[in-house]
Protein backbone atom coordinates (compact mmCIF):
# COMPACT_ATOMS: atom_id res chain seq x y z
CA UNK A 1 0.00 0.00 0.00
CA UNK A 2 1.15 3.43 -1.42
CA UNK A 3 1.80 6.57 1.18
CA UNK A 4 -1.02 7.94 -0.76
CA UNK A 5 -3.38 4.84 -0.52
CA UNK A 6 -2.73 5.07 3.64
CA UNK A 7 -3.46 8.38 3.84
CA UNK A 8 -6.80 8.20 1.91
CA UNK A 9 -7.98 5.57 3.89
CA UNK A 10 -7.04 7.04 7.04
CA UNK A 11 -9.36 9.94 6.19
CA UNK A 12 -11.89 7.75 6.47
CA UNK A 13 -14.31 8.54 9.48
CA UNK A 14 -16.02 5.74 10.54
CA UNK A 15 -18.45 7.39 12.11
CA UNK A 16 -20.10 9.02 8.70
CA UNK A 17 -21.95 5.52 8.43
CA UNK A 18 -23.61 6.00 11.28
CA UNK A 19 -27.90 6.71 11.10
CA UNK A 20 -29.25 9.59 13.19
CA UNK A 21 -31.23 8.87 16.16
CA UNK A 22 -34.19 10.77 15.36
CA UNK A 23 -35.43 12.19 12.12
CA UNK A 24 -38.25 14.17 10.34
CA UNK A 25 -41.09 13.06 8.35
CA UNK A 26 -42.67 16.01 6.50
CA UNK A 27 -46.94 15.17 6.25
CA UNK A 28 -47.94 14.66 2.45
CA UNK A 29 -51.61 14.92 1.93
CA UNK A 30 -52.62 14.36 -1.70
CA UNK A 31 -49.27 14.69 -3.30
CA UNK A 32 -48.57 17.89 -1.66
CA UNK A 33 -46.83 18.53 1.46
CA UNK A 34 -48.25 20.00 4.60
CA UNK A 35 -47.47 22.13 7.53
CA UNK A 36 -47.66 19.22 9.52
CA UNK A 37 -43.98 17.09 10.66
CA UNK A 38 -43.42 13.93 12.36
CA UNK A 39 -40.41 13.23 14.49
CA UNK A 40 -39.49 9.65 14.21
CA UNK A 41 -36.99 7.01 16.21
CA UNK A 42 -33.48 6.11 14.20
CA UNK A 43 -32.56 3.03 13.54
CA UNK A 44 -30.35 3.48 17.05
CA UNK A 45 -32.71 5.12 19.24
CA UNK A 46 -33.89 3.12 22.49
CA UNK A 47 -36.89 2.76 21.52
CA UNK A 48 -36.23 1.13 18.44
CA UNK A 49 -33.81 -1.11 20.20
CA UNK A 50 -36.66 -2.28 22.00
CA UNK A 51 -38.73 -2.78 19.22
CA UNK A 52 -36.30 -4.52 17.16
CA UNK A 53 -35.65 -6.55 20.34
CA UNK A 54 -39.43 -7.72 20.92
CA UNK A 55 -39.35 -8.28 16.86
CA UNK A 56 -36.86 -10.47 17.18
CA UNK A 57 -38.11 -12.68 20.27
CA UNK A 58 -41.57 -12.71 18.34
CA UNK A 59 -39.37 -14.29 15.33
CA UNK A 60 -37.16 -16.37 17.57
CA UNK A 61 -40.14 -17.91 19.41
CA UNK A 62 -42.12 -18.63 16.18
CA UNK A 63 -38.89 -20.13 15.08
CA UNK A 64 -38.60 -22.27 17.67
CA UNK A 65 -42.27 -23.52 17.41
CA UNK A 66 -41.52 -24.76 13.71
CA UNK A 67 -38.78 -26.44 14.56
CA UNK A 68 -40.55 -28.71 17.70
CA UNK A 69 -43.02 -29.21 15.34
CA UNK A 70 -40.79 -30.40 12.55
CA UNK A 71 -38.89 -32.34 15.28
CA UNK A 72 -41.85 -34.19 16.44
CA UNK A 73 -42.97 -34.78 12.74
CA UNK A 74 -45.38 -32.65 13.22
CA UNK A 75 -46.60 -29.94 10.62
CA UNK A 76 -47.05 -26.20 12.14
CA UNK A 77 -49.47 -24.56 10.91
CA UNK A 78 -49.09 -20.02 10.70
CA UNK A 79 -51.27 -18.69 12.70
CA UNK A 80 -54.35 -16.91 10.54
CA UNK A 81 -54.08 -13.05 10.77
CA UNK A 82 -57.51 -11.17 10.09
CA UNK A 83 -56.96 -7.65 8.33
CA UNK A 84 -58.19 -5.69 11.25
CA UNK A 85 -54.61 -7.96 13.20
CA UNK A 86 -52.56 -6.65 10.31
CA UNK A 87 -53.46 -3.37 10.37
CA UNK A 88 -52.68 -3.52 14.39
CA UNK A 89 -49.24 -4.24 13.92
CA UNK A 90 -48.35 -2.03 11.29
CA UNK A 91 -49.80 0.56 13.46
CA UNK A 92 -47.80 -0.63 15.74
CA UNK A 93 -44.72 -0.34 14.02
CA UNK A 94 -45.46 3.14 13.57
CA UNK A 95 -46.50 4.02 17.23
CA UNK A 96 -43.82 2.25 18.67
CA UNK A 97 -41.05 4.98 16.85
CA UNK A 98 -43.43 7.70 16.71
CA UNK A 99 -41.69 10.33 18.91
CA UNK A 100 -43.69 13.39 18.32
CA UNK A 101 -45.53 15.33 15.63
CA UNK A 102 -46.03 19.17 15.26
CA UNK A 103 -48.89 21.00 16.26
CA UNK A 104 -52.03 20.41 14.67
CA UNK A 105 -56.22 20.18 14.72
CA UNK A 106 -58.92 18.01 13.65
CA UNK A 107 -62.59 19.33 13.29
CA UNK A 108 -61.27 22.65 14.20
CA UNK A 109 -59.50 21.58 17.53
CA UNK A 110 -55.77 21.18 18.68
CA UNK A 111 -55.25 16.87 18.07
CA UNK A 112 -51.66 16.68 20.50
CA UNK A 113 -49.07 14.07 19.93
CA UNK A 114 -49.92 10.89 22.17
CA UNK A 115 -49.30 7.30 21.48
CA UNK A 116 -53.49 6.68 21.95
CA UNK A 117 -54.18 9.74 19.78
CA UNK A 118 -51.60 8.53 16.69
CA UNK A 119 -53.12 4.80 17.06
CA UNK A 120 -56.54 6.40 16.77
CA UNK A 121 -55.07 8.49 13.59
CA UNK A 122 -53.37 5.46 12.32
CA UNK A 123 -56.23 2.85 12.79
CA UNK A 124 -58.79 5.50 10.92
CA UNK A 125 -58.99 3.70 7.55
CA UNK A 126 -60.18 6.98 6.16
CA UNK A 127 -56.74 8.40 7.21
CA UNK A 128 -55.12 5.38 5.87
CA UNK A 129 -52.50 7.32 3.09
CA UNK A 130 -50.85 8.27 6.58
CA UNK A 131 -49.90 4.79 7.90
CA UNK A 132 -48.80 3.97 4.15
CA UNK A 133 -46.46 7.09 4.22
CA UNK A 134 -45.11 6.34 7.98
CA UNK A 135 -44.26 2.94 7.12
CA UNK A 136 -42.77 3.69 3.64
CA UNK A 137 -40.44 6.02 5.88
CA UNK A 138 -39.51 4.06 7.88
CA UNK A 139 -38.24 1.88 5.11
CA UNK A 140 -36.58 4.28 3.43
CA UNK A 141 -32.64 3.61 4.45
CA UNK A 142 -31.95 6.96 3.50
CA UNK A 143 -34.89 8.85 6.26
CA UNK A 144 -32.68 8.05 8.76
CA UNK A 145 -29.24 9.60 7.20
CA UNK A 146 -27.04 12.35 8.62
CA UNK A 147 -27.35 15.10 6.89
CA UNK A 148 -24.31 17.08 5.64
CA UNK A 149 -24.20 20.95 7.66
CA UNK A 150 -24.87 22.56 4.56
CA UNK A 151 -28.33 21.14 4.55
Amino acid sequence: MSKEQVAAASSFDLSSVDTADESVMQVVINGEPVDWHWRIAGPGHPKTVEQSNKLAKERLRREKEQEQARINGKRWKAPDESVDEVLERNVNLVVDRLLGWSPVTMDGKDYPFSPENARALLLDRRKGQLLVQALEFLGDEQSFGKRSASN
